[in-house]
């Protein structure tokens, strides 16, 4: 193929000390920092335009931007942002962690979510398009919880109200029943899930004095609940299964995984709770032993 049909970006260019070169490639320079101002520009005008459009929901204190999302409360510090904007080499990437409230409330519980806008190339964007894409996500967020990316917003809400009937009960249970089987009961602060040999669980964190969840169980034809856990915070690796959804997989697999698998793939505790109602999870328990005294 000859010179004059290779592509530009076929040919390598090489670096010069020659005074035409070295003008070509300020120039360049130049004209790249220029096309980021007017990026910027045009993604200030959205942000702004999207401020304009919610003064309802989109508010500000002393010191905070404060979001009224559909389901909770988000207050992003003024400063933060602005510091971002000024000086992106300052600091990790990516947006801060948001403080979140319930819904109308600016006081009381409260957790921290930390959610990313919804691109690939996001290091690519203007400041102010990744700010004014997370303010339409705050503002959107029973939509937006929906995304399987969006597990931490999910993990909010759990922080926030746990299981009982909330702004966001009914995109919970959307997703907890789409994504675990199992059926959510927010008038009851509870979730029926099936677990393993016929068996049916409940998780429900309704008594105030609990500080974790309660599970009972159903076996086969079994017509009443049973207690088998009173608090998963005694759970040995309550730090796994601090959340609701931990738990339910764990349940899913229950009592088969109890049984079967090795004893990191369940909890220790959880284990001997129910081996006081299933004699085979008993037997494994005793067989363990019986290879760890002669080990």
């Amino acid at each position: 193929m000859s010179d004059e049909f290779l592509l530009a970006e076929d040919i390598e260019e090489t670096a010069s000390p020659a005074w035409m070169y070295q003008r070509s490639k300020l120039d360049q320079f130049q004209n790249q920092i220029e096309s980021s101002f007017t990026a910027m520009q045009t993604s200030f005008d959205y942000l702004m335009k999207t401020i304009n459009k919610n003064p309802e929901r989109i508010i500000f204190d002393v010191e905070n931007i404060i979001v009224l999302g559909n389901l909770a409360t988000y207050t992003i510090p003024v400063k933060s942002v602005l510091s971002k904007l000024k000086n992106p080499f300052v600091g990790g990437g990516g947006l801060q962690a948001t403080r979140t409230t319930r819904k109308g409330e600016l006081k009381g519980k409260e957790t921290n979510v930390c959610i990313q806008p919804d691109y690939k190339n996001v290091s690519e964007l203007p400041g102010c398009d990744v700010l004014d894409s997370y303010f339409l996500m705050l503002l959107n967020d029973d939509k937006f919880i929906l995304q399987k990316d969006h597990s931490p917003l999910r993990r909010a809400m759990l922080m926030l109200y746990g299981l009982s009937v909330s702004p966001a009960s009914d995109v919970m249970k959307t997703w907890i029943e789409s994504t675990t089987g199992g059926e959510y009961k927010p008038e009851e602060s509870a979730i029926e899930i099936k677990g393993t040999h016929g068996w049916k669980w409940r998780v429900s964190d309704a008594n105030p004095l609990v500080n974790g969840f309660t599970i009972w169980f159903k076996k086969k034809h079994q017509r009443k609940w049973t207690k088998v856990v009173t608090d998963s915070t005694n759970f040995e690796y309550n730090y796994h299964y601090d959340d609701v959804l931990s738990i339910l997989e764990l349940l899913s697999d229950s009592p088969r995984v109890l049984i079967h698998d090795e004893p990191y793939a369940s909890d220790e505790y959880f284990m001997q709770q129910v081996a006081k109602h299933h004699a085979p999870v008993a037997q494994r328990i005793e067989n363990d032993r019986a290879e760890q005294a002669v080990s």
